[in-house]
């Protein structure tokens, strides 16, 4: 049995903590997690339905339905007076029922947070 080499462990030691290392600084290190881009949000949203009831979507936004009306009825009200600003609330009615875009209504709350919106 051949003795056992110092200089050939230790350089398998230096050589495994380096790809190590390696691998941590071109992860971004074990602690620093990313925050995913709106895109990101998009396309996993775009896998499941594309379109909520109106108590899915008083539930996304943490809202309550008559609220969600309010916004959609308030939005109606500025767009007949001519004095709506940005993007309309992203909504279609089928047989009465009223759906939103689920893409949509992520880019709508992003354009009315930007903008401060009051309804």
């Amino acid at each position: 049995m051949k003795p056992l080499n110092y200089s050939t462990l230790i350089s398998s030691l230096i050589m495994g903590i380096s790809i190590v290392t390696a691998s941590f600084i071109l992860q971004g290190g074990e602690g620093s997690k990313s925050v995913p881009a709106v895109t990101d949000e998009v396309y996993s949203v775009q896998s499941e339905s594309p379109l909520m009831t109106l108590e899915q979507t008083a539930e996304f936004l943490n809202l309550t339905e008559s609220q969600v009306k309010n916004i959609i009825s308030s939005e109606n009200a500025q767009r007949g007076q001519g004095s709506a600003a940005g993007s309309p609330f992203p909504y279609i009615v089928v047989q009465n029922e009223i759906y939103i875009s689920k893409v949509g209504l992520i880019s709508w709350l992003e354009e009315a947070t930007r903008e401060r919106r009051v309804y």
